[in-house]
């Protein structure tokens, strides 16, 4: 396991409460995040609280059992096994109950994933399944399933000055009318191959066990837009058996379908309670934002000539 070990509840002194502004959420947690700290936030100005602690072995009315976790309006409950045990309540707070000798970086990847996601969906906030980035002033947005290259995009991106925003989760808040994209952690989690084609040495990075035994690594970025930013536009990313790459800006009445479909952890809102405004926040954005369709060939990334098609279709 990477990073920290963690042996017990018991017996351990644990960090003192650092604090941090994520997800536009003013966050007071004992497990320390990949994000800078802010020394002026007062425990009392907290919008979310991350504390280690006993958390239920279930849920007293589960509405939906998953695999690994089981959700009802306002509670969420995330079981990993050798790793933790997530409690997420209210949108307010996430209780962490690590197993013997788990990493604390193991436990960043579901704290930073399935947990922070589940919280954000009870807080009522559209979280997409995919990576953003600054572009002029505005934000874009691309999604689309795992493995399909949505952090490599950013990460590729980033490299050429483009500020990042997110990855994995791609939080967006409608409050304003306009859909704005809100900064996430400002880190990135990449496979070692995607890190070579990069240039990025993975040697002093911290890697993290994903998918069994094969490892993804922690990659820190340079340039971050700390602000929201109005979403300007939203890229579907899908791969296809054609030697080509094309891009096709959706109608209207086709761009609905696909942020309902790339939602991150759709499943948990059938139990959090959350289906119906989930419908009305994806048509919200649907009807603010350009959707395209990005296709490229399943077979060989062409990550450069890729960026560079998608660059044609920013804002200027």
């Amino acid at each position: 396991m990477a990073g920290s070990m963690i042996t017990s509840l018991k017996g351990i002194d644990y960090p003192m409460t650092c604090n941090y502004r994520i997800f536009g959420l003013n966050i007071a947690s004992r497990l320390p995040l990949p994000s800078p700290a802010l020394p002026n936030l007062q425990p009392d100005d907290a919008d979310v609280v991350i504390t280690y602690g006993s958390t239920p072995a279930s849920l007293a009315a589960p509405v939906i059992n998953g695999v690994r976790y089981q959700a009802a309006p306002d509670e969420f409950l995330l079981k990993v096994d050798k790793v933790a045990s997530f409690y997420v309540h209210s949108g307010s707070r996430i209780t962490i109950m690590p197993e013997n000798g788990a990493g604390e970086d193991d436990i960043l990847v579901f704290l930073m994933g399935s947990a922070f996601g589940a919280l954000l969906h009870q807080r009522n906030i559209l979280v997409l399944h995919g990576s953003a980035i600054a572009v002029n002033g505005q934000s874009i947005a691309f999604c689309g399933p795992s493995g399909i290259g949505k952090s490599t995009l950013a990460a590729a991106l980033q490299q050429r000055n483009y500020p990042f925003l997110a990855d994995d989760l791609c939080a967006i808040s409608i409050s304003t009318g306009r859909p704005v994209i809100i900064p996430g952690f400002p880190r990135l989690k990449l496979w070692a191959d995607t890190l070579k084609k990069l240039d990025k040495c993975c040697d002093k990075l911290k890697s993290v066990r994903w998918a069994g035994e094969l490892e993804k690594y922690f990659l820190p970025v340079d340039s971050y837009q700390h602000a929201p930013l109005p979403l300007q536009a939203v890229f579907i990313l899908e791969s296809s058996n054609k030697d080509t790459l094309a891009v096709t800006q959706l109608p209207g009445n086709e761009k609905i379908d696909p942020l309902i479909e790339h939602t991150y952890r759709r499943r948990f809102l059938h139990g959090l309670g959350g289906k119906k405004d989930h419908f009305k926040q994806c048509a919200a954005v649907a009807a603010n934002v350009d959707v395209h369709r990005v296709v490229r060939p399943d077979k060989g990334f062409r990550l450069n000539e890729l960026v560079d098609l998608l660059a044609e279709h920013f804002p200027l």
